[in-house]
């Protein structure tokens, strides 16, 4: 703005032996709805770690935000039903395993030029919604309060309030402690999703992992980042992890090639899907039952690459994907990296790259 466990087995492969991608527990995970008033909601989940006054959080938004807050449940359950699932060849005799290794008034403040659309409270958050069309006194005015920026952001604030957006600051009530941290709910006046990156840049660490997922009426697509295919005729074990494969180092390596600027898409279908796994999650029942599609994109991306903020919009023409990768026709001796396996190829696809991508 992870932790999650495997797909059941049974669920997931008819009972054959399946391998997930490593857990990446500093993952960066977000969950949009496109309602059908005009709106947009975001749910974001905050990795923290440090102390509870330190915290703050403060990220940009088209126009005063409705605020709320979400369950971590939420979103392992999602993890759950919509990571990739691999089904491997049998292994070969060759494949031999090595050794393990609340609102205000939208009055300024006086003196201070800075307007206060908004300000309350959500679960352990106290939270103001500002805007000035100066962002060196939108700055010292953050500071003031608590808010955290650093040297860093301070162009990215001057970025963004010109171009016309608006600032949710956030940081734990006096009685609140890092333990209480909560994703957040953000409900505001738009039609299409986006993720600051430009701002996310800030405090990302190289190859961060991003995960997004959208429900609305139709499958979801990025407008203005690539949307490659990873080949699983690349995919081969990764010895160095237990039960795992390179698809990882495949997604890092396809998304250089556009420059960061790509996302796969990883799962597409139609909500009524994820009944099949019997969901017990209040929040993601009340996704499945409201709308009727629902995308998940993958991406890893580093702070030098986040020069571009993604949006994203419909289309109900696009193919349904799936999860589930069955290699059990692949080359047992290709795939277990026998010594004939053939090298890995990756190559640019001119075909993901949408309109106007520079």
């Amino acid at each position: 703005f992870v932790g999650v466990s495997s797909l059941p087995s049974a669920l997931a492969c008819g009972g054959l032996f399946c391998q997930n991608i490593p857990v990446d527990q500093q993952a960066e995970r977000i969950i949009f709805t496109v309602n059908g008033d005009g709106t947009v909601s975001a749910y974001v989940q905050i990795n923290y770690t440090g102390s509870a006054p330190e915290f703050s959080w403060v990220v940009p938004v088209p126009n005063t935000p409705d605020v709320d807050v979400a369950e971590i449940a939420t979103f392992d359950a999602l993890s759950t039903l919509t990571a990739p699932v691999f089904i491997p060849p049998q292994m070969p005799d060759c494949g031999i395993m090595p050794p393990m290794m609340a609102a205000g008034s939208g009055a300024p403040e006086e003196d201070s030029g800075v307007t206060v659309l908004a300000s309350g409270t959500a679960g352990p958050y106290a939270y103001d919604v500002v805007t000035s069309p100066d962002p060196n006194v939108l700055i010292t005015w953050l500071r003031t309060n608590q808010y955290t920026i650093t040297e860093a952001m301070e162009p990215l604030v001057r970025v963004y309030t010109d171009e016309g957006l608006v600032f949710l600051a956030m940081k734990l009530q006096p009685d609140q402690g890092v333990q209480d941290i909560q994703p957040i709910k953000m409900t505001y006046r738009s039609q299409h999703p986006m993720i600051p990156l430009r701002l996310t840049a800030v405090a990302a660490n190289p190859n961060m992992t991003v995960i997004t997922w959208i429900f609305a009426d139709a499958q979801a697509y990025t407008t203005n980042y690539a949307r490659p295919k990873i080949d699983d005729a690349n995919l081969r074990v990764d010895w160095t992890q237990v039960n795992t494969n390179n698809y990882l180092q495949l997604v890092d390596q396809t998304v250089d090639l556009y420059q960061g600027r790509a996302f796969i898409t990883e799962y597409a279908q139609p909500t009524t899907e994820l009944l099949d796994f019997a969901p017990t999650d209040p929040l993601l029942l009340e996704f499945i039952d409201q709308y009727d599609y629902v995308t998940r994109f993958f991406g890893r991306i580093s702070p030098e690459e986040m020069t571009v903020d993604p949006t994203f919009d419909l289309d109900d023409k696009l193919p349904d994907v799936s999860n589930v990768h069955d290699l059990s026709d692949m080359k047992p001796e290709t795939y277990w990296q026998c010594e004939d396996a053939p090298p890995v190829e990756i190559f640019f696809d001119p075909d993901a790259v949408p309109q106007g991508f520079q």
